[in-house]
């Protein structure tokens, strides 16, 4: 007789004999074992309940950069943001926003010069880079980064900006709570 055979003759006994349902589920382990059926680790699993998943908030900041950082190309801001990511991570999303702005009247969108450089540098030392230069182009910046089954470990958000206005990163994970 087969391991599920036996497992079946067990649940319609007990059944029968009106035994609980944490005496079914001890016996339901403990005899298989016993009789040399190894499906263990199948029905610890199908006993354990699946995790809980949320979408956790790991990064959310708004700088600005100024003064210096028009000057100096060189002596732009740079800003690195971490973010720790669990074992079984789902999902990984990050959403960059800069605010490029004429230093003497914010209001003037004409003149905002700046650039940006953005990496995002994954636990195996991968990066994915994004530059963006305001000559010719808006005098903002969006952009969106999606990851699935992100890698569990440090990953690093570095940020350069050269010129006057501001940015936001706002980084979210959905990751067992």
């Amino acid at each position: 007789m087969n391991c599920t055979a036996e497992a079946a003759i067990l649940i319609r006994s007990c059944v029968f004999l009106g035994v609980g349902k944490k005496a079914l589920i001890v016996l339901l382990i403990a005899i298989p074992m016993l009789s040399g059926c190894v499906y263990v680790d199948k029905m610890v699993e199908l006993l354990t309940p699946p995790p809980h998943y949320e979408w956790i908030k790991v990064i959310n900041v708004e700088e600005s950069f100024g003064w210096l950082d028009i000057i100096n190309a060189e002596m732009a801001k740079i800003a690195d943001y971490p973010i720790f990511i669990k074992n079984d991570t789902k999902y990984l999303h990050i959403y960059v926003h800069v605010d490029f702005s004429n230093p003497i009247n914010p209001d003037f969108k004409t003149l905002s010069q700046g650039n940006l450089n953005l990496t995002i540098i994954m636990p195996d030392g991968e990066n994915v880079t994004k530059s963006y230069c305001t000559t010719g182009k808006l005098h903002s910046y969006d952009d969106y980064f999606y990851f699935t089954s992100p890698q569990a470990g440090e990953w690093k958000i570095t940020v350069k900006v050269a010129g006057y206005g501001k940015y936001k990163i706002v980084a979210q994970t959905y990751q067992p709570a």
